[in-house]
Order: C-alpha cells, then sequence, then structure tokens
C-alpha cells in the first residue's frame, strides 16, 4: 500500500506510553506504588520489616513499634522501619533492579531509588504498608500454598 494510503488505524502504537495523556491519574493515591515486581521467587517488601510503627492515640507519643508477629487486624500501620542490611545483601546479590516498582499511571518500572528520586518516599515500605494492611484485613488473593 502506498504510503499516502495508510491509515491511523493501520500503525501500530508503541508499546510503552501509548496510553500516555489519555489516562492521567492524578488522585489522592497517584504517588502510591499501584504494583510492583520482584526477581525473588515469594518475595515482598514486609518480609523486610524490622518493626512496624502502629498508631497509639493514648500514649503519650501517639505511635509504637511492633514486630510482625505482635500485629493484630486493629491496628493502624503507619509506618515501617526495613531492615537495611537485609536490602542491601539483597541489593548485592539481585542488583538495584530486585524488585520493580510501577506508579497509578502506569509509567515504566522503577528500582526503588528511581521511585525515592521521583516521589521522595520510600517506595519499599509503601507496598510493605499496603500488603501488610491488607494480609491483617484477611484480604486478597493468597499464593505459594
Amino acid at each position: 500500500m502506498p504510503e499516502d494510503e495508510i491509515k491511523e488505524t493501520d500503525v501500530e502504537p508503541e508499546e510503552e506510553n501509548w496510553l500516555s495523556g489519555i489516562c492521567n491519574y492524578d488522585g489522592p493515591e497517584a504517588d502510591l506504588p499501584a504494583g510492583g515486581h520482584s526477581k525473588i521467587p515469594e518475595w515482598e517488601p514486609e518480609k523486610t520489616a524490622r518493626y512496624w510503627i502502629v498508631m497509639d492515640a493514648e500514649s503519650e507519643e501517639g505511635i509504637k513499634q511492633k514486630k510482625t508477629a505482635e500485629l493484630t487486624a486493629d491496628d493502624i500501620i503507619i509506618g515501617v522501619r526495613l531492615n537495611p542490611k537485609t536490602l542491601s545483601y539483597i541489593y548485592k546479590q539481585y542488583g538495584p533492579r530486585f524488585y520493580l516498582l510501577r506508579d497509578a499511571n502506569g509509567e515504566a518500572w522503577m528500582t526503588p531509588d528511581q521511585w525515592q528520586a521521583k516521589f521522595k518516599t520510600n517506595g519499599l515500605g509503601l507496598v510493605a504498608m499496603r500488603n501488610m494492611r491488607r494480609k491483617l484485613s484477611g484480604g486478597g488473593i493468597r499464593t505459594g500454598f
């Protein structure tokens, strides 16, 4: 077919960013990870948690630290401290792309460092908190039976 007869519908869209500008989400959760992918089977960021920070409105501090085994379904998780030595070892073994994050708009996969640079937040920590909240509530899909 001559070039002047090619219709726009005949041209395949580029794989990356073909929805760019069409479906842009800028809602309140736009700066939270929408998903993640690990090179390590069955690994999720919450598995490196040293402790969780939960609301404790009755205490002077307003928060308290809990180990994973101490968490209950009533806890409101507002922070997490991931073990830096565990993460350092994983980085050494698998490289910086051992876990990739995706934002709400489906942009390119990002390493935890790229996420930090773009959003100024700890993407692994945010995923860990989301996953643990889901586990405590009994929701979500379970794998690895």
